[in-house]
């Protein structure tokens, strides 16, 4: 009896994918063009799912199991896929997968295009297509997902194409970049959260913080701490203390009638000019210059 193998046609499943003719008027738009999503889907227990691609495909797949398990063939090797598991396939590389029939699996999965699309795919090692995802992640990207479905709905609207886009960067952002069981840093057995101590440093921004009390709050000695926020953020701590206090006052001269000693002194500046100083040197102009571009810019008369 020959086994039982279908591409789509399950209960409860969602696909959407983009007319040609209108992906490539939509593809044409700057914040659309690095990272074209072209088609999505959920199948949820896929049972006989099947696909065969003797040439693969013009774009990249992204597939995530979240429950039951499947299987997939590149290169002539077949492999497992798990839940917790991500299968990114490149494109145009010959390829195969399918449900398990014991577990068929229930999978998310997205086909997209594009340069920013290239650099994701490529942050896998050569011969390498899974990447183990953590529960956390896994929670983040089942929601990007629908989110990235949902915008697909009126996909012949260019506004919705642009969120899918942005929302599937966000994803494979996600995927890469902030899953502790795949980005180098962050399944560092060294790794130390600074996440608490930049809580710590934003609730903070009118005080004057030495580098020995940010250290003591992340609860490390000055010199590790030191190092361990440039490796994090690329600033020193005393730098990214700075930028946080101009991002503050840049919101305060733009949004508040408040006057510039005002604003300097609610950030733990005593002297305004110190204050200015430091704002062009950060910022590239003065205060009063950022403050009259602004209100210029969002059309308000200045008084």
């Amino acid at each position: 009896m020959n086994e039982i193998r279908i591409r789509d046609g399950f209960p409860g499943e969602v696909m959407y994918v983009v007319p040609r003719p209108m992906l490539e008027n939509a593809a044409s738009h700057p914040l659309v063009h690095p990272l074209t999503p072209t088609d999505i889907g959920w199948f949820p227990n896929a049972k006989y799912h099947y696909r065969e691609r003797p040439e693969g495909t013009p774009e990249h797949i992204l597939i995530m199991c979240v429950a039951g398990e499947g299987w997939y063939e590149i290169n002539g090797t077949r492999q497992k896929l798990l839940p917790g598991e991500a299968l990114i396939i490149p494109r145009q590389t010959p390829h195969a997968y399918g449900a398990s029939q014991e577990s068929p699996w229930s999978i998310h999965w997205v086909h997209f295009i594009g340069a920013i699309g290239d650099y994701y795919v490529q942050q896998c090692e050569r011969d390498q297509y899974t990447i183990t995802v953590a529960p956390e992640t896994a929670v983040q990207m089942e929601k990007l997902f629908c989110n990235c479905r949902d915008a697909f709905i009126a996909n012949f609207v260019l506004q919705r194409m642009i969120y899918a886009s942005q929302t599937l960067h966000h994803l494979l952002g996600t995927l890469v970049f902030n899953n502790r069981a795949f980005s180098p840093l962050l399944r560092s057995s060294n790794f130390h959260s600074l996440d608490e101590t930049l809580n710590f440093l934003h609730e903070n921004i009118p005080a004057h913080l030495s580098l020995d009390e940010m250290a003591q709050h992340a609860g490390l000695s000055r010199s590790h701490f030191v190092r361990l926020f440039k490796e994090q953020t690329h600033y020193s701590p005393m730098d990214y203390f700075i930028h946080l206090k101009m991002q503050h006052a840049c919101m305060l001269l733009s949004l508040s009638i408040m006057t510039i000693r005002e604003i300097a002194y609610s950030i733990g500046y005593e002297d305004q000019y110190y204050f200015s100083r430091v704002f062009k040197k950060t910022i590239g102009v003065s205060p009063v210059q950022y403050r009259k571009n602004t209100h210029n810019f969002n059309g308000l008369e200045m008084g």
